[in-house]
């Protein structure tokens, strides 16, 4: 069975996205990576099964056409309090969850098979996972960037204290990989 990993990309001050949801320069990375980062991007690719993301990051996507050329090609699985009347352009399947993160990672991981499901949207619905202690690892790559404002990632946690266990680093110019395993 895989693996529940958050993957993110994130500001140096710890913001996923600005204050209007701008990503700025924090997917630039992944379009020329590096050698260092360009293992990180393949290494996904081969283990990702499943992807859960909320529906605010979908609706971005969707918006953007930032589906239509994803190269996740893996089942989504989409956290919402209500359905759209279609999906979004894009090769992957969306499946919208209307009843909570619980049933949402169940199907991703029956979906997923042996390979893992990705937690990768929305600072909600990650904060969610980690607050349940789905997480299993946390994958972020650090850009070399200072928002300033914005959504953080980890803005609203709760006061209970997560332990991590580095287990790698990967520096690109462009951003820096890093690799946590949740200590449960």
């Amino acid at each position: 069975m895989g693996k529940v990993t958050l993957d993110m990309s994130m500001s140096l001050d710890g913001f996923i996205a600005g204050p209007n949801d701008e990503s700025g320069r924090l997917h630039d990375y992944f379009f020329s990576p590096s050698s260092g980062t360009a293992e990180v991007i393949e290494e996904g690719f081969k283990t990702t099964g499943a992807i859960v993301m909320g529906r605010r990051s979908y609706d971005i996507g969707a918006e953007q056409d930032g589906f239509v050329d994803n190269p996740y090609q893996v089942p989504t699985f989409v956290l919402t309090h209500d359905v759209p009347e279609r999906a979004a352009k894009g090769a992957e399947a969306f499946i919208f969850v209307t009843d909570g993160i619980e049933s949402a990672l169940k199907q991703a991981k029956a979906a997923a098979g042996d390979k893992d499901v990705v937690v990768g949207g929305g600072a909600n619905i990650a904060q969610q996972y980690i607050k349940a202690g789905l997480v299993d690892e946390i994958h972020i790559h650090l850009i070399p960037v200072l928002f300033g404002d914005g959504i953080r990632l980890f803005g609203h946690q709760s006061n209970e204290r997560v332990e991590l266990e580095r287990t790698r680093v990967i520096a690109g110019p462009k951003a820096t990989h890093l690799r946590f395993r949740v200590v449960k």
